[in-house]
């Protein structure tokens, strides 16, 4: 472009040196200057929108805690602590500096977040002409930072890394079809390998840009790159198998497969039974994006697939849709669960950071024309209005479970050497976490969605419930700490359900609870309890 605007400058003898007018670009140094305090500006959004004051000071939930306990583990056994998220995500875990309170580890998902605003306004910034260029860029970023289907999953989980990995994809695929050469596609290829270590979803974006460039090089009768691009599938294809076999595919257990059964597709039912879920799942989908109901998402969606065709980029405006495609065979061979909220985040960035293009392109249109400007900028503050406040209702995104944290120091706090302390199943992982003494982790004797569960050899007076679901586990803990603590026992829990179950069954036990206290459970003529070894503490499974 700056070849072609020179040449029509200059005469037939050549290009003329362009003078400096007030309309041509600001020197490399200011460009730079700016261009940092948007990214400046985007970090801050994408954190200080997510409440970091709030990430950083509350208790780790059951969830989290299977993911926490790994940073005090030996290195050795981090593939059996590897269960619920993916191995590059717990290695990254032990490179966050101990600075700041012991959630500091959420750190590395708010990293992931600002990441991903950055890597959607450096592809926004490719797909407008220049002088519109920051326009694009901005809605991309702001979009990928505020994104309503990421914003309430920062846990510490890898949700916010997939969403990262999805969008760096994009750019990489972009760049690609911009500049096509070895080192782009080595960069493409080497990106998806790198990301299947921090996202189990890399994968699916990165087959599905693949499949763009072939569709896209043959139709345009390119040969000559058929070598390379046949070099660049076969590598990573064969890289993602081996990272499949070898690190990801030990993650399902089947208590896990039980609990995503319900979100496969399955033709049982009838081919119209099947279209229809997977509509109803789509539409949900579409309107948890932010951008109001799914009609609306769907008409920036379209706008913004054009807008990528219409930059030069029609691999990736294939990519997109290909990804959903890919989510459906997937959902009917039973290998992922079908755009599942947490699951699907990944796709869910794409989809936003698609559809603020497209938002881009339209305030373009408008703001290009004289008489269509006032309506665009109208535009621009209506959308502000309706989006924002979700995105930053969905940015206050309430972490589950009970104050773990503050139970345990409660307990250290009051307890005496030796008092029996009952941890309940949904506790039982972050108090390996919180409490001082470093946990033992052994594999798992019974079915959980993890294969691993902590212990604490040479303590028995730490009763830890490591069997999920129902109450005869809880109340059989209840009776052994009794028995040890005579009728006094200290009770840590995961959720107010736990207590709730423990306080029905437990005939003839007391609980005092006060918030963000532990509970403390007495039995009636604390001191003399001697209850039988055979007892179930007051009632049979129901």
């Amino acid at each position: 472009m700056v070849t072609s605007r020179t040449a029509q400058r200059g005469g037939p003898a050549g290009p003329a040196v362009p003078r400096r007018s007030a309309t041509a670009p600001p020197p490399w140094g200011g460009r730079l200057a700016v261009q940092g305090l948007v990214a400046l500006g985007l970090t801050v959004l994408a954190v200080a929108i997510r409440d970091p004051r709030y990430l950083l000071t509350r208790s780790f939930w059951l969830d989290e805690g299977w993911v926490v306990d790994s940073v005090r583990a030996p290195l050795h056994q981090l593939e059996l602590l590897t269960s619920s998220t993916p191995i590059g995500w717990t290695l990254l875990l032990r490179l966050v500096p101990p600075v700041g309170g012991p959630e500091r580890y959420r750190l590395l998902p708010l990293a992931f977040a600002a990441l991903t605003a950055l890597a959607a306004w450096r592809l926004g910034r490719m797909l407008g002409p220049d002088r519109w260029s920051w326009l694009f860029g901005l809605c991309c970023g702001v979009a990928g930072a505020a994104s309503a289907a990421v914003l309430n999953h920062t846990w510490l989980k890898q949700y916010t890394a997939e969403a990262f990995v999805a969008v760096a994809l994009a750019l990489l695929l972009a760049q690609v079809e911009r500049s096509w050469s070895w080192r782009s596609l080595t960069a493409y290829a080497g990106a998806g390998i790198a990301g299947f270590l921090v996202s189990n979803t890399a994968p699916l974006v990165s087959a599905a840009g693949l499949g763009g460039l072939w569709l896209v090089t043959l139709a345009a009768r390119r040969w000559s790159r058929l070598p390379a691009l046949a070099a660049t599938t076969a590598v990573l294809g064969l890289a993602d198998a081996v990272l499949y076999q070898a690190l990801a595919d030990n993650g399902g257990t089947l208590a896990l497969r039980r609990y995503w059964r319900l979100r496969y597709l399955s033709l049982d039912d009838g081919l119209g039974n099947a279209a229809h879920l997977i509509w109803q799942r789509l539409a949900a989908e579409l309107g948890s994006l932010g951008w109001g109901p799914w009609w609306l998402a769907v008409a920036l969606i379209g706008v913004g697939l054009v807008t990528l065709w219409r930059a030069g980029l029609p691999a990736l405006a294939l990519a997109v849709p290909a990804v959903g495609a890919e989510l459906v065979v997937l959902g009917f061979a039973g290998r992922y669960p079908f755009l599942e909220r947490r699951t699907a985040i990944f796709y869910a960035a794409l989809l936003t950071v698609t559809a603020a293009a497209g938002l881009a392109t339209l305030a373009r249109l408008g703001l290009s024309r004289r008489a269509g400007a006032p309506v665009a900028v109208a535009g621009l503050v209506l959308v502000g209005v309706l989006l924002v406040p979700g995105w930053a209702r969905a940015g206050r995104g309430d972490i589950p479970g009970q104050d773990v944290k503050a139970q345990v120091a409660d307990v250290l706090a009051r307890s005496r050497p030796g008092d029996p302390v009952l941890v309940t199943f949904g506790a039982t992982f972050s108090f390996a976490y919180y409490w001082p003494d470093r946990p033992t982790f052994v594999p798992n004797t019974v079915n959980t969605a993890v294969s691993f569960m902590p212990t604490f050899p040479g303590r028995p007076e730490l009763v830890l419930v490591h069997q999920p679901g129902g109450t005869r586990a809880l109340v059989e803990g209840l009776d052994r700490g009794l028995r040890l603590g005579q009728g006094r026992v200290w009770v840590v829990t995961g959720s107010p359900a736990e207590l709730a179950a423990l306080r029905r069954r437990a005939d003839g036990v007391r609980f005092v609870a006060r918030p963000g206290r532990a509970t403390v459970a007495v039995a009636a003529g604390a001191g003399r309890y001697h209850r039988g070894a055979g007892a179930d503490g007051g009632g049979r499974e129901r």
